[in-house]
């Protein structure tokens, strides 16, 4: 008897020395398309303002997207459960009922920021040899810091906040490193950082001296400027300068397997019935390393999602 208490509390011990080691390596995507994982918010903390602060942005939201040509269901809302943002049904809605129509020209890409009021200073950037992408990543973090931007409104339902691998010390990404499945998602992760590493010290060294005033951000702000550009545009990510966003395609969050595929041409059509509360979701065609870096919730192994 007394050897099987004692064996007990060894295993009871080894388990929470395996929680407590685990835990602190999960890393989040807070906001659109995240997982909230380890850090669940309190019950009731903020609840009422924060579901009337979501209603409001959505509503600007879908009022801006139809007057610029854009259709978009009426049975649509966006909602926060559970510390995640989604996109959910209010009520039933056919299969092959049009989800969402988007404009051609409704797309925030370079094109657009040469037509812009600063087109001019993009200009610049383009004939000073800047890598294309990160004139993509100034172009979104100018946009998103301006109150009064053209695409004001789709600024506020991206996230506001992330919580990814690019937020990961040296150290827990050696931690990471050292876990049974999880080199892919290390890799990738590491891969995200040094284009980054790139890209910044471009931005010190050459639009900064250019721009102080109107391309004067904080390294943080750069940072989620960039995972904006990775985590929700579309282009082949190959430093080309293709990268593009478009807005509501990455508004819904990724399900691998979802019934929906992710478009940002055309229309997009219900592929099922949804039920009244049930969650859009897009299958983003994301590869399992891609997901944990940009936005999941790892299991200890890497090898799948807590969603």
């Amino acid at each position: 008897f007394f050897f099987s208490m004692a064996r007990y509390h060894v295993i009871l011990l080894l388990v929470l020395l395996t929680l407590a080691y685990v835990t602190p390596q999960f890393f989040v995507r807070l906001d659109d398309k995240d997982k909230k994982g380890a850090a669940v918010a309190k019950e009731g903390e903020g609840v009422d303002g924060d579901r009337e602060d979501i209603e409001t942005r959505w509503k600007n939201f879908v009022r801006w997207f139809r007057e610029n040509g854009g259709i978009i269901s009426s049975k649509l809302t966006v909602k926060e459960r559970n510390g995640r943002q989604g996109v959910y049904f209010k009520e039933r809605m056919r299969r092959g009922e049009t989800i969402v129509s988007f404009p051609r020209t409704l797309r925030m890409d370079e094109k657009s920021a040469f037509k812009s009021k600063q087109g001019d200073m993009w200009r610049t950037l383009k004939e000073k040899e800047v890598y294309p992408d990160l004139r993509m990543v100034l172009y979104v973090a100018h946009e998103y810091k301006d109150p009064n931007c053209f695409w004001r409104p789709y600024m506020d339902i991206l996230p506001r906040k992330q919580n990814n691998i690019m937020y990961l010390t040296d150290a827990e990404m050696r931690k990471m490193l050292r876990r049974p499945g999880c080199e892919n998602t290390h890799n990738f992760g590491v891969g995200m950082r040094r284009t980054f590493s790139k890209f910044y010290n471009q931005y010190k060294t050459i639009v900064e001296p250019l721009f102080p005033n109107e391309l004067g951000f904080t390294r943080d702000e750069l940072v989620h400027a960039y995972n904006l550009l990775l985590t929700a545009g579309w282009g082949t990510g190959d430093g080309t300068g293709d990268k593009y966003l478009v807005p509501f395609s990455d508004t819904p969050v990724h399900r691998r397997e979802s019934a929906q595929k992710a478009n940002n041409r055309g229309f997009i059509s219900a592929a099922k019935m949804y039920e009244a509360g049930e969650e859009l979701t897009f299958d983003y065609g994301l590869v399992n390393p891609e997901v944990l870096a940009f936005f999941g919730t790892p299991t200890p192994d890497c090898r799948g999602l807590k969603r």
